[in-house]
């Protein structure tokens, strides 16, 4: 029992040898390397670069509807013959509901002042009898827009509309709408050129480790002449290409973060201009894990392919 155990323990111990040894020669040729293996590292970089970007801003256009402060809103215009204070009480019913966040009452002469002052129409209107705008309560709706927001925000009006001091119900759900379109039609896109990005990868490692294996054929001969397997000579080959794969990941992350930066002070001036407070975010730590592995894993299935065929092609079994 002792003799199987220290055997089988003799025989992990070479094995993680070996993988240690393959690690290390695999960096210490890559480190070594010359200009052309930096160059692969950059398109590898820039390749992975572009889908990494594109999820970035497709997650920054989401949180726009996300965001609670963005949710559209319901403008009640109030019948003319109602009062300023009959207005109010509809207003505190209304916010009772359990769909209403918030209702808020613009009263006729305080948005006649506003006409005046974004039209520069004051003289016309001063000729006016009466003030012919009406009582408006702004109304914003609890309502999650992951789900349907339209047709949330439908039946909310239909109810609104039944009131009798409400004489006109207007939504402002046009903009959401059409975002979530351009947002799906974007998912899509970008899954398209994920993949397309990803096969460029693959191709770009398998032809470097095939590039590599050509360099190394005449120690690759010498080591199956001395009795080395095909998982032997493998090995160096595999931790290559995730070597390629992860510091290429690494290199489209630094690109990506470098582009984020240099967006964060015009976003910032346009969020201004527009009275908002969004500020733009960049790549969370799971996502930042997920990309490395993505592209580890890239590298990896790239080198397998590479010495695969090469295994297959020659006398010793793959």
């Amino acid at each position: 029992m002792g003799a199987k155990y220290n055997k089988s323990g003799s025989l992990l111990s070479t094995h993680i040898g070996h993988h240690k040894e393959a690690i290390s020669y695999s960096l210490k040729r890559l480190w070594q390397s010359n200009l052309s293996t930096w160059i692969t590292l950059a398109v590898i970089g820039i390749a992975l670069c572009l889908p990494s970007s594109l999820y970035l801003l497709l997650q920054n256009l989401k949180s726009l509807t996300d965001d609670k402060r963005e949710v559209p809103t319901i403008s009640l215009f109030i019948k003319q013959n109602i009062s300023e204070q009959q207005a109010r009480d509809r207003g505190e019913l209304i916010q009772e509901l359990s769909q209403i966040e918030k209702v808020v009452l613009v009263p006729r002469d305080e948005a006649l002042a506003d006409f005046r002052k974004i039209t520069g129409f004051a003289e016309t209107l001063e000729t006016l009898d009466e003030n012919p705008l009406p009582h408006v309560l702004v109304v914003t709706p609890h309502i999650d827009l992951i789900g349907n927001p339209a047709n949330d925000m439908q039946k909310l009006a239909e109810k609104l509309e039944t009131y009798p001091e409400i004489d006109l119900v207007q939504m402002d759900l046009e903009w959401v709408s059409r975002l979530r379109s351009i947002l799906r039609i974007s998912e899509r896109a970008i899954f398209i050129i994920s993949g397309l990005l990803a096969l460029t990868v693959l191709l770009v490692i398998g032809n470097t480790i095939k590039l590599n294996i050509e360099n190394r054929k005449e120690e690759i001969e010498v080591s199956k002449l001395i009795g080395a397997s095909a998982s032997y000579i493998r090995r160096p080959f595999l931790y290559t290409g995730i070597w390629y794969g992860l510091f290429g990941g690494v290199i489209s992350l630094v690109l990506v973060h470098l582009a984020l930066v240099s967006f964060v002070a015009p976003v910032n001036e346009l969020a201004k201009l527009y009275s908002s407070t969004f500020i733009i975010t960049g790549l969370k730590v799971s996502t930042t894990l997920y990309i490395l592995l993505a592209s580890s894993l890239l590298g990896l299935i790239g080198a397998w392919l590479a010495v695969g065929r090469h295994l297959r092609n020659s006398s010793i079994p793959a």
